[in-house]
């Protein structure tokens, strides 16, 4: 019978908002353990885009850490984002000439694997390559039981296994409502005529319910093509997402000149993106969740790492607190939900209320146009908010 390893503090799962658990941890001196059914590098079906609180995480984390992030080649950034609710008008999001960029184009398997590359090792035991079978709770810990047998004894579990969250469905087993859950398809297309500037080019697609279109230059030249929306509405008006993200790429016409010489790479893949923040439980005895194990993602514009990486950080802060006072309670983690309310709920809020209004697609696009001035004008200190 082979021993069990015990540990103050497990993280299970090395995607961004782990590893950003992982090396607040270190920096706060906590040994931890943390594990992934992955070795690293590999690949992760994503929109590719960095936005608003995946900068401050990065800061946060450690100086060097961002300095690596902003001159690594496999990264790129831009200073403009266009937002086109309709064929006519489009509101942009820019950052000033004193800052550096708006939004970063990273693909998951380079960007993944720059933050594991980061862990420190001193603190940080990885497990790699090795799922989590099953999580079973106990009086004083939970137990943890690996793929290949492999137990782990540990006083708090922090669970940033993405969507399909072991850690949830193990000590929590709520079912997610896909009203609070958007699924999407993309595909990485080359020789596709962009700006010179990066911009990104998001583009409300109305088909019975509003699509989000997404163009995405990437450090290889390569572009990342995206297309979703509200899961439930996908199911219920029966769409189908490749079918239409097709029909987009050929007939759009302001879409269709930029894919003249386009080709692509790979086939169409699909997942899902959470926004169940504040419905389900993210916290309990002995555990934590964080990023898309928590709902994360912006209900509106989508994007999860950045909110994911911080609620890793916040993550990290209670834990310390918890271990200082002896005490994983439901009570006493209680309060990392708070901070998380506390840090982002404003906004997630008021994206699901967008959200909602976009489904009415000449309201939504009259009020664009006539706030556009209003929006652009205000979005600077809204992004330097929420930025590095």
């Amino acid at each position: 019978m082979q021993n069990i390893e015990k540990t103050a503090v497990c993280i299970v799962g090395a995607g961004p908002a782990g590893s950003a658990t992982s090396i607040m941890l270190s920096n706060l001196k906590i040994h931890h353990y943390i594990i992934d059914k992955a070795v690293f590098p590999r690949d992760k079906t994503c929109g590719d885009g960095l936005i608003l609180y995946a900068y401050r995480s990065l800061k946060i984390l450690g100086e060097g850490l961002f300095y690596d992030f902003l001159n690594n080649p496999k990264f790129i950034h831009s200073k403009k984002i266009q937002f086109h609710p309709d064929n006519l008008h489009h509101v942009e999001f820019k950052e000033t000439q004193k800052r550096d960029m708006v939004i970063s184009y990273a693909k998951r398997i380079d960007f993944d694997d720059f933050l594991v590359n980061h862990l420190n090792k001193k603190y940080a035991k990885t497990i790699f390559g090795n799922g989590v079978k099953t999580l079973k709770e106990h009086k004083d810990n939970i137990l943890i039981t690996l793929k290949d047998g492999k137990q782990i004894e540990t006083k708090l579990v922090v669970g940033a296994d993405g969507v399909k969250s072991k850690v949830y469905s193990n000590l929590v087993g709520e079912k997610i409502s896909k009203k609070l859950a958007s699924t999407f398809v993309c595909g990485y297309f080359e020789n596709v005529l962009l700006a010179k500037e990066n911009v990104a080019e998001i583009r409300l697609i109305y088909k019975k319910m509003p699509l989000f279109f997404y163009i995405f230059p990437l450090a290889d030249g390569q572009v990342n093509v995206s297309l979703g929306g509200r899961a439930d509405l996908i199911k219920k008006h029966n769409i189908n997402l490749i079918d239409e993200i097709n029909a987009i790429i050929k007939r759009h016409k302001k879409v269709k000149h930029k894919f003249i010489d386009g080709r692509r790479v790979g086939n169409w893949r699909g997942w899902s993106i959470p926004f169940h923040f504040g419905k389900h439980k993210i916290f309990g005895n002995k555990f934590v969740l964080v990023g898309d194990a928590a709902g994360l993602a912006n209900p509106f514009y989508k994007e999860g790492i950045g909110t994911g990486m911080m609620s890793g950080i916040i993550a990290a802060k209670n834990i310390e607190r918890c271990l200082q006072e002896s005490d994983f309670s439901v009570e006493n983690l209680q309060k990392y939900e708070q901070d998380l309310k506390e840090k982002f709920g404003r906004l997630l809020k008021f994206s699901y209320f967008s959200l909602k209004m976009a489904r009415f697609k000449q309201m939504f696009a009259f009020f664009t146009k006539i706030l556009k001035n209003k929006i652009e004008e205000k979005s600077y200190a809204a992004i330097q908010k929420r930025s590095y």
